[in-house]
């Protein structure tokens, strides 16, 4: 069955809305969804040429993975519908845009919002941001009849089934404790990868997982800046294809994401003049 998602980006302020075909890499004006995916931010830090924002994926008007300043790109009217928030970890670029959002949802119906987490996560939102001082604390928001915000552990390995959606977390290797996300629907399966670096568990992870539709893996530097990316626990295009080798059987569709605005012009002309997947896309 052919089916296609769509993906939210741009490289001018416009921020155009471009739908790709998630088993070709034709863009075509239709579609026919699994899971409507809006990449509202995915760049790997502000002032990227595609001026998306950082990392936050809408799965559908109620879910989206990760809270990066991508959320703002959302209508108030939008925000107000989202009830799911799924973090991969702790980085700021990644929960930027939560504490802002939640404060949209104070009078808003089908309280609280669940955040979906790391126990480590977790920790550091409490101590670090819903403190008091650089936020008010989490009881204000959490306790009473007004709760606005539910705090949920996930494991690696934990799923969560919401309607007809099953979303599964798996380990990956990052500089601090971090999962990514399987997500299934309608026989359709999208994995987003978060922050990670090529190595013996993300090719166990994804392994594991079985067909893969739509491959959503980092590209944050270019293979001059190696010893950085090893340090960081991000990907360079020599890692990314080193990852994808790694693989018993090859997604049906490549996207990459998460490129660092300073060498983002670099990395995109690299790889879409070699892409490391015959069906590439370039976020």
């Amino acid at each position: 069955m052919l089916c296609r998602c769509v993906v939210g980006f741009g490289h001018d302020a416009s921020s155009a809305v471009f739908k790709y075909d998630t088993l070709s890499s034709q863009c075509n004006p239709r579609w026919v969804s699994f899971v409507n995916i809006q990449v509202l931010g995915c760049s790997g830090g502000l002032s990227g040429d595609n001026k998306n924002g950082s990392t936050c994926v809408q799965l559908r008007s109620d879910i989206v993975i990760d809270a990066g300043t991508g959320l703002n790109r959302l209508s108030l009217a939008q925000m107000r519908q989202v009830r799911h928030v799924f973090l991969t970890h702790s980085h700021m670029d990644h929960i930027a845009a939560l504490p802002t959002f939640l404060s949209n949802q104070y009078d808003s119906e089908h309280l609280p919002v669940t955040v979906y987490a790391l126990p480590h996560t977790l920790a550091k939102l409490r101590d670090n941001i819903f403190n008091g001082d650089i936020w008010p604390e989490l009881s204000s928001m959490t306790e009473g009849a007004g709760a606005i915000l539910k705090f949920e552990e996930i494991q690696p390995g934990h799923c969560v089934d919401i309607d007809d959606m099953s979303i599964k977390a798996f380990e990956v290797e990052h500089s601090v404790p971090t999962i990514g996300y399987s997500v299934k629907n309608n026989d359709q399966h999208f994995v987003f990868c978060a922050d990670t670096i090529a190595g013996s568990v993300l090719t166990q992870q994804l392994n594991a997982l079985g067909d893969i539709d739509t491959l959503m893996l980092e590209c944050a530097f270019p293979d001059e800046l190696m010893d950085v990316a090893q340090k960081t626990k991000h990907m360079t295009p020599s890692l990314l294809r080193e990852a994808l080798a790694s693989l018993k059987q090859q997604p049906k569709k490549l996207w990459v994401t998460h490129l660092k605005p300073s060498y983002e012009a670099q990395l995109r002309e690299l790889l879409t003049k070699t892409p490391p997947h015959k069906n590439t896309v370039v976020l």
